[in-house]
C-alpha cells in the first residue's frame, strides 16, 4: 500500500512539474532562512554551557547611585571568599581580554588577544581542563602562566611548553606551568593565556577598580540568594561607615547601591544591566519564522488552487472503495513527500548561505561538528512536522471531501469556502511581504540618517595609534609627540582615554563636586591639542594651552551636557573637584560643543576633560590621535609606521583611521540591514511566484470565458480589470493591514536609538506602492497573455 502511495505521489509530482517546482522552491527558501537563524539561536544560547560546573559560577558587579560598574575593586574576591558561606572560591581577573598583547619566546614575538592576568584561584572557579603540566594548582607560582593548546603550538611548535619562559610586553617573564584545553562551546570569556601579574601585590587595594570578580558557589543556588548574601557583606565592610545606617534601613530607604550578580550562563544573552545580542537574534528569529510561514502559505495556496485537476481521481477512488481517511492520508503523504524534498533542497542551500552568514556575524556555525547536533535534529524534525501540518492539512481535507456524484458528472465547484480560504491566505502572505518591504525601507532610512548625523567632530584624516606600553602614553608622550610632529604632513598629535568610535569605550562616570553638590560625570584625560585634532567647536572660554595649571590638572574643559547638568552659565571662575579629593580644585576654563563618541544608540554623556593625573584620580589607556594635513595620506602613514619602530622597538604598530573605527559602531545595524533586505526581497519573491502561478492557473480555467468576452467586444483593459481586480483588491487589503503593524514594529525598533529618524507616512506609502506595482505587473502579464490568445483555438471544441 505504501509503495503504491509513493508511486502515485511521484507520478503526480512529475505530471505537475511546474507547480511542484514552485512549491518546493518557495518552501525551500523559507526553510533555509529559518534553519540559518535556528543555528544562530542555538549558538547564542550555548554560551558558557561547556561544563556543568559553570552553573555555579557568577560574575559580581557593582551598582552605584547612578552608574553600573562592571569593573570592581581588587580585594573584593577575597572579601567574598572569606565571609560568604555560600562561596566556595572567588577570583579577580584583569580587564584586558580583548586587548592585543605581545608575547615573546626566544626570537619569536606574537601579538595575541585573550590574554588576562588572574590570581591563583582562577582555575578553582573556571573548570578549564588541564591537558599538560600542573593540573592541581597551575597558577600557584607568582610568575605562573597557563596557555591554550593553540597558543602552545603558535609559540613553541612541537616543543614541550612546560617550564618555558615567555616574556609579556617585553617587560617581564612568566613560566608556563600548564596547558589548558579550549572549551568546546562559545564563552563570554574567550581566553588563550592566563598568567600572574608581577604587579599583583602593588595593585591589591580598594582604590584599584581594574578587575572583574567571579565567584563559584558550593552548591547550585539561585542568583538572588547569593546576591542578597554578598551585598550585605559588602555593605557592612565598605559602605556602612559612610552611610551610617543598618543594612535593613539602607535598603528600606530605596537605595540601589551595592553588589549584584549575573549567572555566567546569562552574561552573554541576558545580562541584568547591559545590552546583549539577544534582541537582534530574537528579531531575526521572528523574521525567519515569518518567511517560513510565507513559504508554507504559498505551498498551501497553490495546492488548493491546483486541487481541481485531481477531482475525478478522488471520485473514481471513492467509487472503488477508498475511504475519506485513506484519501486524506494519501494526500498528506504526498504533501509530506514534497516537504521532505524541500528540506533536502534547503540543506543544500544552507551550505551556500552559511559561509556568508558566518562572515557577516563573525561566528562559525555548522550543522555537524557541534555539541548541539542532536538537539538541532530534533528541532528541525519538529519544524518539518509543523510545516507539513501548516502546508498540507487543509489541502488534504479539501481534496478528500469532494462529492463523488458531482465530480463524476463534471461539477467541480467547491462553493465559497475554498475560495475564501485561498483569498485569506493570499492576504496573509502579502501582509508578511509588505511588512518585510516596510522593514527594509525603515532600516535603510535609519542607517542613512545615522551616516548623515553630525557627530560633532571631524574624524577625517585622523589616525588612531594604540601603544602597547603605558609609558608611551604617559611619561614619554611629549617625546613621542615631538617625534611624530617632525614628519611632513602631520599637523597635530594628541591623546585621549576615550577614543571616539571605540567599540569598548568605558561609559562609567565619576563623582565631581560643584558648589557643594555631587554630580556623576564622565572623566576623560586628554592632551593639549585634543580638541584641535578632532576639530571640536569651542562654545565659551578657551582651550587647553601649555600653562602650568592646564598641564597639572588644575584646569578643566566640559561639554555642553556637563555644563547644563551642573548649571554652569559661563566658563571661567567656576571650580570643580573630584568628590574624594576636594582639596585640589580645577577651574572650568572652557565649554565645548557636544560630540558623539558612543554611537547613536546612547545619549551624549556629560564629560569633564583634564590633562594629567595630579588630582588624586589616575586614568590611563586609550590611544594617540594623529591629524594628517596632507591630501595624500600614504606617505605620512608610511613615515609614522617607520618612526614607530624607534618608539616601541620590537612591537608592531596598531594603526587605524578614526572614521573607519566609528563605522564599526554601525556594524551590527548594517548586518541587520542586509539580513532584513534579503528576507524582504525573498518574502516578496515567494509571494510573487505564488501569485504568478496562482494567476496562471485561474486564468487558464477562464480561457473560454475570456474568449467569449473578446467576441462580445471586450478590450484588453476590460479583461485586465475583470481578471485582476479581485487580486489587486486582496493585495490592497493586505497592504492596509500591514501598514499599522509595520509602523508599530518600526517605532519599537527605533526606540533603541537615542538619535533617530522621524517616522512619516511617505515611507510606508512608498513601500505599499512598490508592493502593489509588482503585484499588478504579475497579474497583468497573464492577463495580457490571455487577451492575446487565439479565440478560435479556445472555442474550437464548443
Amino acid at each position: 500500500m505504501i509503495k503504491n502511495y509513493l508511486k502515485t505521489a511521484w507520478r503526480n509530482l512529475w505530471k505537475n512539474k511546474t507547480y511542484t517546482s514552485i512549491n518546493v522552491l518557495g518552501l525551500s527558501i523559507g526553510l533555509t532562512s529559518f534553519l540559518v537563524i535556528l543555528l544562530y539561536l542555538n549558538h547564542e544560547l550555548s554560551y558558557d554551557r561547556w561544563n556543568p560546573e559553570l552553573g555555579k559560577v557568577y560574575k559580581v558587579s557593582l551598582r552605584g547611585e547612578e552608574d553600573i560598574f562592571n569593573a570592581t575593586q581588587a580585594p573584593l574576591a577575597a572579601l567574598l571568599r572569606d565571609n560568604a558561606s555560600q562561596v566556595e572560591a572567588a577570583t579577580s581577573i584583569s580587564l584586558g581580554a580583548r586587548a592585543e598583547i605581545p608575547l615573546s619566546f626566544a626570537e619569536k614575538t606574537v601579538t595575541q588577544t585573550g590574554i588576562i592576568s588572574a590570581d591563583s584561584l582562577f582555575f578553582k572557579v573556571f573548570p578549564y581542563r588541564i591537558v599538560a603540566g600542573d593540573a592541581l594548582n597551575p597558577l600557584n607560582k607568582p610568575n605562573a602562566m597557563v596557555i591554550s593548546e593553540g597558543m602552545a603550538t603558535k609559540l613553541f611548535g612541537s616543543e614541550n611548553p612546560i617550564g618555558k619562559m615567555v616574556k609579556v610586553y617585553n617587560a617581564y617573564e612568566c613560566e608556563v606551568t600548564a596547558v589548558m584545553e579550549r572549551p568546546e562551546g562559545p564563552t563570554h570569556l574567550d581566553i588563550e593565556v592566563v598568567h600572574r601579574s608581577p604587579n599583583e601585590k602593588n595593585n591589591y587595594h580598594w582604590g584599584n577598580w581594574s578587575y572583574h570578580t567571579y565567584a563559584k558557589t558550593k552548591d547550585h543556588i539561585s542568583g538572588n540568594v547569593l546576591e542578597s548574601a554578598i551585598d550585605r557583606i559588602y555593605y557592612e565592610d565598605r559602605l556602612r561607615k559612610d552611610k551610617g545606617r543598618s543594612y535593613a534601613e539602607f535598603r528600606e530607604s530605596g537605595s540601589q547601591e551595592g553588589l549584584f550578580v549575573d549567572a555566567v550562563h546569562d552574561i552573554h544573552n541576558f545580562p541584568k544591566h547591559r545590552s546583549s545580542n539577544m534582541a537582534t537574534v530574537s528579531v531575526l528569529l521572528v523574521l525567519a519564522t515569518l518567511l517560513l510561514f510565507a513559504g508554507a502559505i504559498n505551498f498551501s495556496n497553490l495546492s488548493i488552487a491546483s486541487s481541481l485537476r485531481r477531482a475525478k481521481e478522488v471520485g473514481v477512488k471513492k467509487v472503488l472503495g477508498s475511504s475519506r481517511a485513506r484519501l486524506f492520508w494519501q494526500f498528506m503523504g504526498e504533501i509530506a513527500f514534497q516537504c521532505v524534498i524541500a528540506l533536502a533542497v534547503s540543506i543544500l542551500l544552507l551550505n551556500v548561505a552559511l559561509p556568508y552568514f558566518n562572515r557577516e556575524f563573525q561566528v562559525t556555525l555548522s550543522i555537524f561538528g557541534t555539541g548541539i547536533f542532536w538537539r538541532l535534529v530534533t528541532q528541525v524534525a519538529l519544524c518539518l512536522l509543523l510545516v507539513i501540518a501548516l502546508s498540507g492539512l487543509y489541502p488534504a481535507v479539501f481534496l478528500s471531501r469532494y462529492n463523488t456524484a458531482k465530480v463524476l458528472k463534471g461539477d467541480y465547484s467547491t462553493g465559497k469556502r475554498g475560495v475564501t480560504l485561498r483569498n485569506g491566505l493570499i492576504v496573509v502572505q502579502f501582509v508578511v511581504a509588505s511588512f518585510f518591504i516596510m522593514g527594509v525601507v525603515v532600516v535603510n532610512s535609519q542607517l542613512n540618517y545615522m551616516q548623515r548625523f553630525d557627530k560633532g567632530f571631524s574624524g577625517e584624516q585622523v589616525v588612531q595609534i594604540r601603544p602597547f606600553m603605558m609609558d608611551t602614553r604617559e611619561k614619554n608622550f611629549d617625546a613621542v609627540r615631538n617625534r611624530l610632529l617632525e614628519i611632513p604632513g602631520v599637523q597635530y598629535v594628541s591623546k585621549t582615554t576615550k577614543v571616539p568610535g571605540d567599540v569598548f569605550s568605558d561609559t562609567s562616570t565619576m563623582t565631581f563636586k560643584y558648589q557643594d553638590k555631587n554630580y556623576r560625570i564622565g572623566s576623560v584625560k586628554v592632551s593639549k591639542d585634543y580638541f584641535e585634532t578632532l576639530g571640536i567647536q569651542l562654545i565659551d572660554g578657551r582651550l587647553f594651552n601649555d600653562s602650568h595649571t592646564d598641564q597639572h590638572t588644575r584646569s578643566a574643559i566640559v561639554n555642553e551636557t556637563a555644563a547644563k547638568k551642573m548649571g554652569l552659565q559661563n566658563a571661567g571662575g567656576a571650580f570643580i573637584t573630584y568628590a574624594n579629593c576636594d582639596s585640589i580644585p580645577m577651574e572650568v576654563v572652557g565649554v565645548v560643543k557636544d560630540f558623539n563618541v558612543l554611537g547613536l544608540e546612547q545619549q551624549i554623556q556629560p564629560a569633564v576633560f583634564t590633562i594629567g593625573n595630579e588630582a588624586c584620580v589616575f586614568q590611563s589607556g586609550g590611544a594617540l590621535l594623529v591629524k594628517l594635513a596632507s591630501d595624500d595620506v600614504r606617505q605620512p602613514v608610511a613615515a609614522i609606521e617607520e618612526r614607530w619602530k624607534t618608539v616601541e622597538p620590537g612591537f608592531g604598530i596598531r594603526l587605524s583611521f578614526l572614521d573607519e573605527n566609528f563605522q564599526q559602531l554601525f556594524a551590527s545595524h548594517r548586518r541587520l540591514q542586509r539580513i532584513v533586505t534579503f528576507f524582504g526581497f525573498t518574502a516578496i519573491t515567494i509571494a510573487i511566484i505564488g501569485l504568478f502561478a496562482l494567476t496562471a492557473f485561474l486564468v487558464g480555467r477562464r480561457t473560454k470565458e475570456i474568449s467569449i468576452r473578446k467576441v462580445l467586444g471586450a478590450g484588453v483593459a476590460d479583461l485586465g480589470m475583470s481578471l485582476g481586480k479581485d487580486f489587486i483588491r486582496l493585495i490592497a487589503a493586505a497592504v492596509v493591514i500591514a501598514i499599522p503593524i509595520g509602523w508599530w514594529a518600526a517605532h519599537e525598533w527605533l526606540q533603541g536609538f537615542a538619535y533617530r529618524m522621524t517616522l512619516n507616512g511617505w515611507l510606508f506609502a512608498s513601500a505599499a506602492c512598490a508592493v502593489l506595482a509588482v503585484a499588478a505587473l504579475t497579474v497583468g502579464i497573464h492577463t495580457l497573455k490571455a487577451a492575446r490568445a487565439n479565440i478560435a483555438d479556445n472555442l474550437r471544441d464548443e
